[in-house]
């Protein structure tokens, strides 16, 4: 069973890159070293979209929240 919280900050991170253009996507994605991610040459944009979000869910997750 997740915490609540943690499903809140993946519906944020899968938001956020459903909101995006393709362009845009392909963009965050070429600025990411590759010992965070590595996308294959022949990914189409859902598997790119799928590697997208999970570089945004561990950014939020890895945010600080109120109380440290």
């Amino acid at each position: 069973m997740s915490h609540f919280s943690i499903d809140i900050i993946a519906d944020n991170a899968i938001d956020t890159v459903c909101d995006m253009s393709d362009s845009a996507v392909n963009a965050m994605l070429k600025d990411v070293p590759p010992s965070i991610a590595i996308v294959p040459g022949n990914a189409d944009m859902d598997k790119k979209r799928d590697i997208l979000i999970d570089i945004v869910f561990q950014r939020l997750l890895d945010r600080p929240g109120p109380h440290g």
